[in-house]
């Protein structure tokens, strides 16, 4: 998605954090360790920790180039097109992960990454190229994928698994 300005950004993530987390408390907690969300298994605390990670890569390739070093994307040993055996790996790393952690971890960074963009000036947002390591992008080009279309993501998961578990089951 396109943002034209900071605060349409800003509103992008507040909202889609707030409509995130409303779905995520209309779940009984009972549920959360319940296999079959998404992928292999997944449970709702992987997809939350799945959201963490990826937070946690936006922040890493920030600091790495505010360093004046490139950052190694998506991360160290995976290359863009690696990326489904990268967020197996985030899977792999998080599973089994006790519920309440992987709500904190998902608060804490989700707030960092708010301060973060909060803090910038509208243009280091959004001109293309602003920073090396964003080569010919803007930076709200990984912000808001890491954000507010991540969380877009995360509904649109968690409703098609409410869905399916609403349905009768199949005659044998």
């Amino acid at each position: 998605m396109r943002y034209g300005s900071k605060e349409e950004l800003l509103r992008a993530i507040t909202a889609e954090h707030a409509a995130l987390m409303e779905t995520l408390n209309q779940i009984p907690a009972s549920r959360y360790a319940e296999p079959g969300v998404w992928g292999d298994d997944w449970t709702i605390a992987d997809l939350v920790a799945h959201l963490s990670a990826w937070h946690r890569l936006l922040l890493r390739w920030v600091a790495d180039g505010t360093q004046g070093a490139q950052p190694e994307m998506p991360a160290p040993g995976y290359t863009w097109r690696e990326t489904p055996q990268l967020n197996r790996a985030i899977w792999k790393k998080y599973h089994g992960r006790p519920v309440e952690e992987s709500m904190a971890e998902f608060s804490a960074t989700h707030a960092e990454v708010l301060a973060y963009v909060t803090g910038l000036p509208e243009s280091r947002i959004l001109e293309p190229g602003h920073f090396g390591w964003t080569g010919k992008n803007a930076l709200v080009t990984y912000v808001g994928a890491n954000t507010a279309s991540h969380y877009r993501f995360a509904q649109r998961v968690l409703r098609r698994w409410l869905r399916a578990a609403t349905q009768p089951p199949l005659p044998s």
